[in-house]
């Protein structure tokens, strides 16, 4: 291999690795600067919300109000602004293409192809066996950290008020049921 086809090899590999450490890096300051928000999750069809090894999220702050639905096309940003609510749910109180000012917190999302915003956070990995579980509780939110330009990271999933520890979840083979969930609780494993 002649000299220079290596140092383009390594710098190929260099620039790789360079992003993502980067990448990596903008994640993990978003989880440490980032306000802390918990959002709802709306009912999802249960049988397409478990695929693989991760669940499908989505997110009541997603729908874009009806009468925005003209002004919209699939790629677009979009900015959602949210206020906590009595119950400590964070609602979107405000959608529009303008980036709200710097004393507000919102999410950044884009237009997708059922003027539903995404915003990069509707996948979460979860262990083999427990995807059951999620799909059988009542309440589903997720607590996220929101970074100050509305970049989005997923701290943790609460069923039912309460923090999904996969740890502490027996992990149940497809084809059995898994154990019932108590209201405000995780699950109790069959004798």
């Amino acid at each position: 291999m002649s000299s220079f086809m290596k140092i383009a090899f390594w710098a190929t590999v260099a620039g790789q690795i360079i992003l993502l450490v980067a990448f990596i890096a903008v994640k993990e300051n978003t989880l440490r600067t980032g306000t802390s928000v918990v959002l709802q999750t709306v009912p999802v069809d249960p049988l397409s919300l478990l695929q693989g090894e991760y669940v499908n999220l989505r997110y009541e702050i997603s729908e874009i109000p009806g009468d925005l639905h003209p002004v919209v096309r699939p790629g677009e940003q979009f900015y959602v602004q949210l206020l906590e609510d009595s119950d400590g749910v964070w609602r979107g109180i405000q959608y529009g293409q303008q980036k709200p000012g710097p004393d507000r917190v919102f999410m950044r999302g884009t237009v997708g192809e059922r003027s539903q915003l995404e915003f990069g956070i509707n996948t979460y990995f979860i262990p083999e066996g427990t995807g059951r579980i999620i799909e059988q509780s009542a309440d589903v939110k997720v607590r996220v950290a929101v970074s100050s330009g509305g970049t989005a990271v997923i701290e943790e999933l609460l069923l039912n008020g309460e923090p999904f520890d996969p740890a502490t979840i027996p992990v149940v083979p497809r084809d059995r049921e898994p154990p019932p969930i108590p209201p405000g609780g995780q699950p109790v494993p069959k004798p």
